[in-house]
């Protein structure tokens, strides 16, 4: 696909078999994305002519990854009657892989998203990453192909990883690292594409639950996101543009430093927002009270519980880290004007935490902050999902593996 065009028959290069495969690929995304639709309207939508989409109509739904819907009555209209079109659940599946401290999983889904099967694997000790891996693989194809379905059905892999660096895309080497798992620089996409014999996309976890608030149907132009949890993340989507901490241009929230804090931060300045509003920041403030030969991330759950339990010093704990990220988040919203802001993480659902950082924006005069921040909803097992979607099947990109032998 380029730009979201057909391609022009100008380019002999391409040749027939290309063009009508990038076509077919966007009417996919188009159906995907815009379904139940019509004929009639994917034509206007794309400017190509009746006959070509009918005739790619006819191959997707011949293929069952698009179903066609009962007559619909056009009115004014006589002759032809117009059909709705729309994915056919069964027609794909993807598999979704959640990396996170507190959660690992690996999710079977249909081509609707919906989530058919799960299964847990945050028993698999995670010390040794590409161990981990390799039992991960075994699960997920486990989990795969205890479904009764067609192997060339499952298109992809989709994987929501609680990133610290990466992909290094000077390189192109695909090596990620995470802080929170204790790894670094580890080929997580090559060894599971690999494993399982798919192709594998991993976003950060932020971008990740973006991608499931948009397919989940919410209609925004404009959205900033934040992951709060261990850390900050970040990421948005602006006018059709998913930006992430590695995009060029696109900044890293965790290091917005305000004159609120004096904590002094890893990269060398003081005041930086990871130090002073996220997971980490909360555990410095409650001191040796939460085990610190445990796991940060187990420290953190025990945390968060106590606070749900009503634990006033750590409830307490929980709003400053909240109303300390009000400034970051006034500053995105001086800066970015979007629709809204979206809190998400373990952070994100405690309700002293958003509760601090809400107060926190109206008490610098942002009065409508109830209406700007949302709480998300997305599972880890719908983010990781959603990633397999937006890039396997919303793209079009392998639909020609159903679609090749027509």
């Amino acid at each position: 696909m380029q730009d979201g065009k057909p391609q022009e028959h100008g380019q002999p290069e391409k040749g027939t078999a290309a063009l009508r495969r990038h076509n077919r690929e966007w009417l996919v995304s188009l159906i995907a994305r815009s379904g139940p639709v019509t004929r009639g309207t994917l034509a206007g939508l794309t400017g190509l002519t009746g006959a070509a989409i009918s005739r790619i109509t006819r191959e997707l739904i011949d293929s069952k990854l698009v179903r066609e819907g009962d007559p619909i009555a056009v009115p004014g209209r006589v002759g032809r009657r117009e059909y709705n079109l729309s994915i056919n659940p069964t027609g794909a599946f993807f598999l979704g892989i959640s990396l996170t401290a507190n959660r690992r999983s690996v999710s079977l889904a249909n081509a609707d998203g919906e989530v058919l099967r799960a299964a847990d694997c945050s028993d698999i000790p995670i010390d040794d990453p590409l161990a981990f891996l390799a039992e991960l693989g075994n699960r997920a194809k486990t989990l795969a192909f205890d479904e009764a379905m067609e192997r060339d059905r499952l298109l992809g892999v989709g994987v929501s990883f609680a990133m610290s660096a990466g992909p290094d895309s000077s390189s192109g080497n695909g090596l990620v690292s995470s802080e929170p798992l204790g790894w670094k620089d580890v080929p997580v996409r090559d060894t599971l594409s690999q494993s399982l014999n798919l192709p594998v996309q991993v976003e950060h976890r932020a971008s990740a639950i973006l991608c499931g608030e948009l397919l989940g149907g919410k209609d925004l132009i404009s959205v900033y996101l934040i992951n709060a949890a261990l850390g900050l993340g970040n990421s948005a989507y602006f006018d059709g543009r998913f930006l992430t901490t590695t995009d060029r241009g696109f900044g890293d929230l965790s290091h917005y430093s305000t004159s609120h804090s004096d904590k002094l931060c890893t990269c060398g300045r003081t005041g930086c927002m990871e130090v002073a509003a996220s997971g980490k920041a909360i555990l410095n403030a409650l001191g040796s009270e939460f085990a610190p030969s445990e796991r940060v991330a187990t420290r953190l759950a025990k945390a968060i519980e106590a606070a749900n339990s009503s634990d006033p010093n750590v409830r307490a704990r929980f709003r400053d880290a909240g109303t300390q990220l009000s400034y970051g988040v006034d500053a995105i919203l001086a800066l970015f004007d979007p629709d809204c802001v979206i809190i998400a993480g373990e952070l994100g659902r405690q309700t002293d935490y958003y509760q601090g950082l809400v107060d926190g924006l109206e008490k610098i005069g942002r009065p409508n902050a109830r209406d700007i921040i949302m709480q998300s909803s997305i599972t880890s097992e719908e983010a990781a999902v959603s990633v397999a979607l937006q890039n396997f099947l919303y793209s079009g990109s392998l639909i020609g593996t159903l679609t090749h032998a027509l």
